[in-house]
């Protein structure tokens, strides 16, 4: 079973060497990894080019935004599964690709874990305990983290890409597409991932309601009851803020 990682990259010069060297510590052999560049300017190609070799395909993206790159990676991956390292992302450590795979083998169309997130500092200030999937915890705002969310690649073939008519919330779309439909989902209950703080929904105002205007219109296309689950969504969140706590 092969798997397809993509990592969208543009100007990620700073933090992308680490989330390649965490794919490359990774001890599951049948593996690829995907880069799809948004013509970067900075020394992102610098690092992409040291690492070449590990590289299984190199492509570039000029669309703005990440769902392009994500669906163009998605469409030249050879892998029975997809997933995601964001460039400002890196595995926490080389058994994840493993206990993903070990996961499909049982059957499972969909594997998900938890993440953390750092500061500038390297310390943890959140962490998403995804918990079971449940389909009625769709309806109150549940959802897994994007950046663990591994999938059959036949799912996209079956229901589509990311939408690229959506800015900022086109992940949680796609997840509710997928999981609404008649899906085995598995969780692997440990840390996968580990994410730098600062990501694009969260940056300004404006940013955070465009999230919520495209998570209302998300909810309301896959058959939630938009505005519960939207308030459910973000109340969810507030739990993640207590690291310790959910560590344990």
């Amino acid at each position: 079973m092969k798997i397809s990682i993509i990592t969208a990259t543009k100007n990620s010069c700073k933090t992308l060497e680490q989330s390649l060297l965490s794919y490359i510590m990774q001890d599951y052999p049948d593996k690829e990894l995907i880069i799809v560049d948004g013509y970067s300017t900075d020394c992102t190609l610098d690092v992409i080019k040291k690492y070449r070799q590990h590289i299984d395909v190199l492509t570039f993206e000029p669309k703005s935004g990440i769902y392009p790159a994500l669906n163009l990676g998605i469409k030249v991956a050879s892998g029975d599964v997809i997933g995601f390292l964001h460039s400002d992302d890196f595995f926490i450590d080389n058994k994840v690709l493993t206990d993903i795979a070990k996961m499909f083998q049982q059957g499972y169309d969909v594997v998900y874990g938890d993440v953390v997130y750092i500061n500038s500092k390297g310390k943890i200030w959140r962490y998403w305990k995804a918990g079971k999937f449940s389909a009625k915890q769709l309806i109150f705002g549940w959802m897994p983290p994007h950046t663990t969310f591994f999938v059959k690649k036949d799912l996209y073939q079956k229901y589509g890409l990311y939408r690229e008519d959506l800015l900022i919330a086109a992940d949680y779309e796609m997840i509710l597409r997928i999981l609404t439909k008649n899906v085995r989902v598995g969780y692997v209950d440990r840390l996968l991932t580990v994410m730098r703080a600062g990501g694009k929904s969260n940056r300004s105002l404006s940013n955070i309601l465009l999230k919520t205007k495209e998570d209302f219109y998300s909810a309301k296309i896959n058959g939630m009851p938009a505005l519960i689950t939207v308030l459910a969504k973000n109340i969810r969140k507030i739990n993640q803020f207590f690291p310790l706590k959910l560590r344990n």
